[in-house]
């Protein structure tokens, strides 16, 4: 475990020096605009030309940009804003907004996913299960932007907008700028649930797959028969002994589930024209600024490697053997 741990920032560095060279290799015109910016002076250029190496070879480029993270927290200039990168993504609270998009899209898939799951495990051919398998295969191979757009699609098309609800965004104009109120908290559930189901849908009901054939396996093994042969009743057998059996993989899936969830966020974020880090990743993407493209996939990339490594800890939680090398 912790080599794990330690491996996390070989990890981070690795992707970020794959990303910058990317980045600054890719045609565009980004410096050229900022030359252009009548509110950037032009001893504002040099002293940006200076600091991060603009006329020197790329790998220096990218061992004062990395000087600069590490030592600063400074990611460089937006060339579209002249704003600072890290402002540029995480200004009016998009970070946080990030956190909870992707954080209860995962949340919202894994509390429906795994009871789905052990029901079909529980009932294998039954209804829910023939169900649960055409789904898994329908929702699997709709992209995300698709089913997004199919849900602003039905939500315009019932006019919802005739029961004083908005479409997009994370909330009706008239909660903009309002305190936190109950009503304000269930107008931003009503925004997120389209979210949730464009990215989380696909991944939910694979975990609830997942579940039923790990758990199918456990209801097979000796210690299963041994508990229902003592008086056990099937809710104890299946939630208290099986499932913690077949729960490992889950765990693991979790972890691995994670790019998938930031990814569909994205473009979720996109889709509904959500304020997250997201959203701003995409418009400096489209806008060519590379320190603020630069600035996003390091924390796209922090991100993820973070919650592999919680999904790690979280697995020798609950199966010490792991812990003990078994």
């Amino acid at each position: 475990m912790v080599f794990r741990v330690a491996a996390v920032v070989p990890l981070i560095l690795a992707v970020t020096f794959v990303c910058f060279l990317l980045v600054h290799l890719a045609p565009g015109d980004a410096w050229t605009r900022l030359e252009a910016n009548p509110d950037v002076s032009r001893s504002t250029l040099e002293a940006f030309r200076t600091r991060f190496g603009l006329d020197r070879p790329i790998l220096v480029q990218y061992g004062l940009w990395l000087r600069n993270v590490v030592l600063r927290g400074d990611f460089g200039l937006s060339f579209e804003s002249a704003l600072p990168a890290f402002d540029a993504l995480f200004l009016s609270g998009r970070l946080a907004w990030t956190v909870l998009v992707a954080g209860s899209t995962l949340l919202v898939a894994l509390v429906l996913a795994i009871p789905l799951g052990v029901w079909m495990a529980a009932r294998p051919h039954g209804v829910v299960d023939r169900v649960g398998s055409v789904l898994a295969f329908g929702l699997l191979s709709v992209p995300v932007f698709l089913l997004g757009l199919l849900l602003l699609w039905l939500l315009v098309a019932v006019r919802v907008g005739d029961l004083g609800l908005g479409v997009g965004g994370l909330f009706d104009n008239r909660y903009l700028g309002a305190p936190w109120s109950w009503g304000k908290v269930g107008n931003l559930l009503w925004h997120l649930w389209p979210v949730w189901a464009a990215a989380g849908a696909a991944e939910g009901i694979g975990w609830a797959r997942q579940t039923r054939g790990n758990l199918q396996d456990a209801l097979g093994e000796p210690y299963v028969v041994t508990a229902r042969s003592k008086g056990l009743t099937e809710r104890s057998v299946v939630w208290r002994h099986a499932l913690r059996n077949a729960a490992n993989p889950l765990v693991s899936m979790a972890g691995l589930s994670l790019p998938r969830i930031v990814s569909g966020s994205l473009v979720a974020a996109v889709v509904f024209n959500l304020p997250t880090v997201e959203r701003a990743f995409w418009q400096a993407v489209q806008a060519q600024d590379p320190y603020v493209v630069l600035a996003g996939l390091s924390f796209f990339t922090a991100f993820l490697a973070v919650g592999n490594l919680l999904a790690d800890l979280l697995l020798v939680t609950v199966d010490p053997r792991i812990r003990r090398g078994a």
